[in-house]
Protein backbone atom coordinates (compact mmCIF):
# COMPACT_ATOMS: atom_id res chain seq x y z
CA UNK A 1 0.00 0.00 0.00
CA UNK A 2 1.31 3.46 -0.96
CA UNK A 3 2.51 5.82 1.74
CA UNK A 4 0.03 8.49 0.65
CA UNK A 5 -2.82 6.03 1.15
CA UNK A 6 -1.47 5.07 4.57
CA UNK A 7 -1.24 8.74 5.50
CA UNK A 8 -4.87 9.28 4.51
CA UNK A 9 -5.98 6.26 6.52
CA UNK A 10 -4.00 7.58 9.49
CA UNK A 11 -5.74 10.96 9.22
CA UNK A 12 -9.14 9.29 9.01
CA UNK A 13 -8.36 7.06 11.99
CA UNK A 14 -7.23 9.96 14.17
CA UNK A 15 -10.29 12.00 13.16
CA UNK A 16 -12.53 9.08 14.12
CA UNK A 17 -10.67 8.80 17.43
CA UNK A 18 -11.31 12.47 18.23
CA UNK A 19 -15.01 12.17 17.36
CA UNK A 20 -15.24 8.94 19.37
CA UNK A 21 -13.74 10.58 22.44
CA UNK A 22 -16.28 13.40 22.20
CA UNK A 23 -19.10 10.90 21.69
CA UNK A 24 -18.05 8.92 24.79
CA UNK A 25 -18.13 12.08 26.89
CA UNK A 26 -21.55 12.93 25.43
CA UNK A 27 -22.77 9.43 26.34
CA UNK A 28 -21.73 9.90 29.96
CA UNK A 29 -23.45 13.28 30.14
CA UNK A 30 -26.62 11.94 28.51
CA UNK A 31 -26.59 8.93 30.81
CA UNK A 32 -26.65 11.23 33.83
CA UNK A 33 -29.37 13.42 32.30
CA UNK A 34 -31.48 10.41 31.30
CA UNK A 35 -31.37 9.09 34.85
CA UNK A 36 -32.96 12.29 36.16
CA UNK A 37 -36.74 12.53 36.43
CA UNK A 38 -37.39 15.50 34.17
CA UNK A 39 -39.77 16.28 31.34
CA UNK A 40 -36.88 15.72 28.91
CA UNK A 41 -36.07 12.23 30.21
CA UNK A 42 -37.35 10.50 27.08
CA UNK A 43 -35.45 12.89 24.80
CA UNK A 44 -32.22 12.28 26.68
CA UNK A 45 -32.83 8.53 26.50
CA UNK A 46 -33.26 8.60 22.73
CA UNK A 47 -30.22 10.86 22.38
CA UNK A 48 -28.19 8.49 24.56
CA UNK A 49 -29.16 5.54 22.36
CA UNK A 50 -28.26 7.43 19.20
CA UNK A 51 -24.86 8.52 20.52
CA UNK A 52 -24.19 5.01 21.83
CA UNK A 53 -24.89 3.58 18.38
CA UNK A 54 -22.54 6.20 16.90
CA UNK A 55 -19.84 5.11 19.36
CA UNK A 56 -20.26 1.48 18.27
CA UNK A 57 -20.01 2.45 14.58
CA UNK A 58 -16.91 4.58 15.18
CA UNK A 59 -15.35 1.79 17.24
CA UNK A 60 -15.93 -0.72 14.44
CA UNK A 61 -14.45 1.75 11.93
CA UNK A 62 -11.29 2.11 14.01
CA UNK A 63 -11.10 -1.66 14.36
CA UNK A 64 -11.25 -2.03 10.57
CA UNK A 65 -8.49 0.57 10.14
CA UNK A 66 -6.25 -0.88 12.87
CA UNK A 67 -4.27 -3.21 10.53
CA UNK A 68 -3.20 -0.22 8.45
CA UNK A 69 -2.40 2.43 11.09
CA UNK A 70 -0.40 2.61 14.29
CA UNK A 71 -2.22 1.98 17.52
CA UNK A 72 -2.41 4.73 20.14
CA UNK A 73 -0.04 2.73 22.37
CA UNK A 74 2.48 2.22 19.57
CA UNK A 75 2.41 5.89 18.61
CA UNK A 76 2.85 6.94 22.24
CA UNK A 77 5.79 4.53 22.63
CA UNK A 78 7.48 5.84 19.46
CA UNK A 79 7.06 9.44 20.61
CA UNK A 80 8.67 8.61 23.96
CA UNK A 81 11.48 6.73 22.20
CA UNK A 82 12.11 9.67 19.84
CA UNK A 83 12.25 12.01 22.84
CA UNK A 84 14.81 9.80 24.60
CA UNK A 85 16.95 9.53 21.46
CA UNK A 86 16.81 13.29 20.92
CA UNK A 87 17.88 13.91 24.52
CA UNK A 88 20.79 11.48 24.20
CA UNK A 89 21.87 13.05 20.90
CA UNK A 90 21.74 16.52 22.47
CA UNK A 91 23.79 15.37 25.45
CA UNK A 92 26.33 13.74 23.15
CA UNK A 93 26.69 16.91 21.06
CA UNK A 94 27.02 18.98 24.22
CA UNK A 95 29.76 16.69 25.54
CA UNK A 96 31.65 16.80 22.24
CA UNK A 97 31.33 20.57 21.88
CA UNK A 98 32.64 21.03 25.41
CA UNK A 99 36.00 19.50 24.43
CA UNK A 100 38.50 22.29 23.80
CA UNK A 101 42.17 22.48 22.93
CA UNK A 102 42.89 22.78 26.64
CA UNK A 103 41.70 19.19 27.14
CA UNK A 104 43.71 17.80 24.22
CA UNK A 105 45.49 14.53 25.09
CA UNK A 106 48.48 15.52 22.94
CA UNK A 107 51.70 16.12 24.84
CA UNK A 108 55.42 16.61 24.22
CA UNK A 109 54.66 18.55 21.04
CA UNK A 110 55.37 22.04 19.84
CA UNK A 111 52.34 24.05 18.76
CA UNK A 112 53.39 23.70 15.11
CA UNK A 113 53.77 19.93 15.26
CA UNK A 114 50.52 19.68 17.18
CA UNK A 115 48.68 21.56 14.42
CA UNK A 116 50.26 19.32 11.78
CA UNK A 117 49.09 16.19 13.59
CA UNK A 118 45.60 17.60 14.06
CA UNK A 119 45.52 18.36 10.34
CA UNK A 120 46.61 14.78 9.63
CA UNK A 121 43.78 13.43 11.78
CA UNK A 122 41.21 15.56 9.99
CA UNK A 123 42.43 14.30 6.62
CA UNK A 124 42.24 10.60 7.49
CA UNK A 125 39.83 8.71 5.18
CA UNK A 126 36.31 8.26 6.50
CA UNK A 127 34.47 4.99 6.99
CA UNK A 128 34.09 3.35 3.53
CA UNK A 129 30.30 3.06 3.92
CA UNK A 130 29.70 6.17 6.05
CA UNK A 131 31.36 9.36 4.76
CA UNK A 132 30.38 11.28 7.91
CA UNK A 133 31.94 8.71 10.29
CA UNK A 134 35.55 7.94 11.15
CA UNK A 135 37.38 4.84 9.98
CA UNK A 136 37.77 3.33 13.45
CA UNK A 137 40.48 0.83 12.49
CA UNK A 138 42.59 3.55 10.86
CA UNK A 139 42.13 6.00 13.74
CA UNK A 140 43.06 3.27 16.23
CA UNK A 141 46.29 2.61 14.33
CA UNK A 142 47.33 6.26 14.52
CA UNK A 143 46.35 6.58 18.18
CA UNK A 144 48.37 3.47 19.01
CA UNK A 145 51.37 4.80 17.08
CA UNK A 146 51.07 8.13 18.91
CA UNK A 147 51.12 6.35 22.26
CA UNK A 148 54.26 4.47 21.20
CA UNK A 149 55.85 7.83 20.43
CA UNK A 150 54.72 9.14 23.84
CA UNK A 151 52.56 11.80 22.20
CA UNK A 152 49.44 10.82 24.13
CA UNK A 153 48.03 8.26 26.56
CA UNK A 154 45.28 5.76 25.80
CA UNK A 155 44.31 5.38 29.45
CA UNK A 156 41.31 7.75 29.43
CA UNK A 157 39.44 6.32 26.46
CA UNK A 158 36.26 8.28 27.19
CA UNK A 159 38.04 11.63 26.90
CA UNK A 160 39.99 10.31 23.90
CA UNK A 161 36.75 9.37 22.10
CA UNK A 162 35.35 12.89 22.62
CA UNK A 163 38.62 14.41 21.45
CA UNK A 164 38.59 12.32 18.25
CA UNK A 165 35.00 13.37 17.53
CA UNK A 166 35.83 17.02 18.19
CA UNK A 167 39.03 16.95 16.12
CA UNK A 168 37.66 15.13 13.08
CA UNK A 169 34.16 16.58 13.17
CA UNK A 170 32.85 13.12 12.30
CA UNK A 171 30.73 10.50 14.03
CA UNK A 172 32.53 8.03 16.27
CA UNK A 173 31.44 4.48 17.17
CA UNK A 174 29.71 3.61 20.42
CA UNK A 175 31.89 3.69 23.53
CA UNK A 176 32.23 -0.10 23.74
CA UNK A 177 33.29 -0.40 20.09
CA UNK A 178 35.73 2.50 20.44
CA UNK A 179 37.31 1.05 23.57
CA UNK A 180 37.69 -2.41 22.03
CA UNK A 181 39.47 -1.01 18.97
CA UNK A 182 42.21 0.65 21.04
CA UNK A 183 45.05 -0.15 21.08
CA UNK A 184 45.27 -1.50 17.54
CA UNK A 185 46.74 -4.99 17.16
CA UNK A 186 47.64 -4.48 13.49
CA UNK A 187 51.40 -4.04 13.97
CA UNK A 188 52.13 -3.57 10.28
CA UNK A 189 49.67 -0.69 9.85
CA UNK A 190 50.64 0.83 13.20
CA UNK A 191 54.27 0.87 12.03
CA UNK A 192 53.23 2.72 8.86
CA UNK A 193 51.33 5.29 10.90
CA UNK A 194 54.30 5.68 13.21
CA UNK A 195 56.63 6.41 10.29
CA UNK A 196 54.27 9.08 9.01
CA UNK A 197 54.09 10.67 12.45
CA UNK A 198 57.88 10.52 12.85
CA UNK A 199 58.21 12.31 9.52
CA UNK A 200 56.05 15.12 10.89
CA UNK A 201 58.09 15.30 14.10
CA UNK A 202 61.32 15.53 12.08
CA UNK A 203 60.01 18.52 10.15
CA UNK A 204 62.08 21.60 11.15
CA UNK A 205 60.15 24.19 13.12
CA UNK A 206 59.63 27.60 11.60
CA UNK A 207 61.60 30.27 13.36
Amino acid sequence: MKQTTLDKLYTIDRTIRSVLNIAIVACLVLLVLASLHTSYKQFFTYALAAVAILCVILGIARLCLSPFVKSDEQEDFEQKLDYVLQQRAAQSKQSISSVSSDSSPLCNLSSEHQQQILSLFRQLPSHPDKPDAINMALVAQYLTAMEQLHLLSLSDKRALRLWVAHTTGKQVPATSHFNEAIPSTNRKEVAKARKQLEKILQTPLLS
